[in-house]
C-alpha cells in the first residue's frame, strides 16, 4: 500500500531536542547581538525562566497527570502549555537573541551540526554542544521509502526550517523530497515565523503541529487519486495528537529510556496499548521504537 510517512524533528529524526544546539551556533557567530559570554550568560537566563515557568505551570494544573484519564484532558493539559511556550519565545525575540542571522548561515549551521556529529567520538576535544546525531537507520529507513515511491513530510516546532533543511541534506539534498511544516527564523530581527502553508502561523503546541499534519494529509489527498496509508514518528507529548490521528503511530523512544519515555508513559495512562514494533502486527494502531533500524521491514508498516 502507498505511504504518506511524516517525521517529526527534534528527538525523533534527531537522538536529542537541538534548540540548544541552536543557540550555541548562534552564539559564536558574528550574527550574534553579543558577546559571546553575555550571549552565553542571556541564553542561560532564558533557558532557566522557561523551566521555571513550566514546573510552576505544571503543578497548578489541574487535575494533575496522574488524574487524567481521559484524552480530552491531555490534550486540553498540552494545549494550556501554550502561554509558557509564547512567553519563552517573546523573550528570544525581545533580546534578539537570533537576530541577524540569515537562512543561508542556518542551513550551514545545519549541515556542520550533523557532520560534527557524525564525526565526534569522546577522545575528541570538540564541540559537543554542536553537535547533532542522526537517529540510527533514519537514511537507510528513508531510501527504502523513497523506492517504494512513498511520500514523506517532516512536522515541527523548531524554531528553523533552514537548519531542519541543512541536518537532512542527505536525505533531501533539492529541498523536495519532504513536504515540510516547520517554523523559520526571520531576518534580521530573529522573529519567529510560522510556515507559510498554514498562513505564517508559529507552531508551538500538540495542537498546532496536528494543524500542520491535517494540512499535508488534505494537500496529498487532494493530489492523488488513491489515498495513502499516513504513518507519523514522534517522540514527545507534542506529537500525541499527530501519533493517534495518523493510520499508524510510531512513538520513537531512546535506547535505555523506554521506562522515563514521558509520551509512553501518558499513553499507556490514557489506555492505549503501546506495544513495541516487534510485537506489532499490520493494521495496529500504535507501536514504539528505538530507531528506525527497528522498523525497517516490520510488518506494522503494512
Amino acid at each position: 500500500m502507498a505511504r504518506f510517512i511524516v517525521f517529526d524533528f527534534d528527538g525523533t529524526v534527531t537522538q536529542q531536542d537541538t534548540i540548544n544546539v541552536l543557540a550555541q551556533f548562534a552564539i559564536s557567530s558574528r550574527g550574534c547581538a553579543y558577546s559571546q559570554q553575555s550571549a552565553s550568560e542571556n541564553w542561560k537566563r532564558i533557558v532557566d525562566l522557561y523551566l521555571a515557568d513550566y514546573a510552576k505551570h505544571k503543578e497548578l494544573y489541574v487535575p494533575k497527570a496522574e488524574y487524567r484519564k481521559l484524552l480530552a484532558q491531555e490534550l486540553a493539559y498540552l494545549e494550556s502549555l501554550q502561554t509558557v511556550e509564547l512567553s519563552s519565545a517573546e523573550r528570544v525575540v525581545n533580546t534578539g537573541f537570533f537576530a541577524r542571522l540569515t537562512s543561508e548561515q542556518w542551513e550551514e549551521f545545519g549541515r556542520q551540526a550533523r557532520r560534527i556529529g557524525e564525526e565526534w567520538n569522546p577522545d575528541w576535544d570538540g564541540d559537543e554542544g554542536k553537535a547533532v546525531r542522526v537517529r540510527k537507520g533514519f537514511s537507510e529507513f528513508v531510501q527504502q521509502a523513497k523506492a517504494r515511491g512513498d511520500k514523506l513530510g517532516l512536522v515541527s516546532v523548531n524554531w528553523s526550517r533552514s537548519f531542519v533543511e541543512g541536518v537532512i541534506e542527505p536525505e533531501d539534498p533539492d529541498r523536495s523530497e519532504f513536504v515540510k511544516r516547520v517554523n523559520e527564523i526571520k531576518w534580521p530581527g530573529g522573529q519567529l515565523e510560522g510556515p507559510e502553508e498554514m498562513g505564517g502561523k508559529v507552531m508551538m503546541t500538540a495542537k498546532d503541529k496536528l494543524e500542520g499534519f491535517e494540512t499535508m494529509l488534505l494537500e496529498e489527498a487532494a493530489g492523488e487519486s488513491k489515498k495513502r496509508k499516513s504513518v507519523y514518528f514522534g517522540d514527545s507529548v507534542t506529537d500525541l495528537e499527530c501519533l493517534l490521528r495518523a493510520d499508524t503511530g510510531i512513538v520513537v523512544v531512546n535506547e535505555g529510556e523506554e521506562e522515563q519515555s514521558t509520551l509512553l508513559g501518558t499513553l499507556k495512562r490514557l489506555g492505549f496499548e503501546v506495544p513495541h514494533v516487534s510485537e506489532g502486527r499490520e493494521g495496529i494502531k500504535l507501536a514504539w521504537a528505538r530507531d528506525f533500524k527497528e522498523v525497517l521491514g516490520n510488518s506494522i508498516m503494512g
